[in-house]
């Protein structure tokens, strides 16, 4: 499996705008190792992970977030304006585990009121089939 075809099974399943995957580093820093959009979010260089209740939330207690309107994206995003500019206003965040351990996450973002519940659990269902590309 790569990341391409988890993007494809989550296409099919509940749909996306934008898929990235990041890959959460022993160090305490994070890395964005997928995008479906280079040009908005590219592939670059490792950052700090931030304190923040989203990363407290999804990387340090490994708990999925999830957002459907514009007040969930800026609650959990320093670049809510960025996001919401291009048309997104809705988000999945899942994340990666093996065990408790946190490797990363899959994000999968679109139009605002685009998500259910039932969708989070799916893109839950997918996570675990991430593991290999993120140790």
């Amino acid at each position: 499996m790569s990341y391409a075809s988890i993007g494809g099974e989550a296409q099919r399943r509940f749909g996306w705008k934008l898929f990235t995957a990041m890959r959460y580093l022993p160090s305490g820093e994070v890395e964005r190792v997928h995008t479906s959009n280079p040009e908005a979010y590219p592939l670059a260089g490792r950052k700090p992970r931030r304190d923040t209740p989203w990363s407290r939330q999804v990387l340090v207690r490994g708990e999925p977030y999830y957002a459907n309107d514009e007040a969930g994206i800026r609650f959990a995003f320093e670049d809510a304006e960025k996001i919401l500019g291009l048309g997104l206003g809705a988000v999945i965040n899942v994340p990666v585990k093996v065990g408790e351990r946190v490797l990363g996450t899959l994000n999968f973002l679109r139009e605002a009121g685009g998500y259910s519940l039932k969708n989070l659990e799916e893109a839950v269902k997918l996570a675990a089939r991430a593991q290999a590309f993120l140790k």
